[in-house]
């Protein structure tokens, strides 16, 4: 995948912003908010393989999968628990939307 400078600088930047985040939270809410950071960028990742199929551009697929990411996930997360303990649920439901998402986004651009 070849990114242009645009992409290059904005990918560079969100890092940046991530790692000020991340420190920020480590240092005012020590290692649980540390954790609560690193899950929503964890669960946002399925979202941001299945949005990279369309036609976005880089921050907008940043921005949609934090947002489906912090909304979608708990709640498959949360329907699960119901049936299953909630840590498994929680493995359960990345597992199945990281793999959806990369079986679609393989037969997407197989497809091209």
């Amino acid at each position: 995948m070849k990114l242009n400078k645009e992409s290059k600088e904005l990918l560079v930047f969100s890092a940046i912003i991530a790692a000020a985040i991340g420190i920020f939270l480590a240092f005012y809410f020590g290692l649980a908010g540390l954790k609560v950071f690193i899950g929503i960028i964890v669960a946002a990742i399925p979202f941001y393989i299945f949005l990279n199929t369309l036609g976005l551009d880089e921050g907008e697929k940043i921005v949609l999968s934090l947002v489906l990411g912090i909304t979608l996930f708990p709640s498959f997360v949360y329907l699960l628990g119901f049936f299953v303990s909630f840590r498994m649920s929680i493995a359960i439901v990345f597992i199945a939307l990281t793999a959806i998402s990369v079986l679609w986004s393989y037969r997407k651009f197989r497809k091209s």
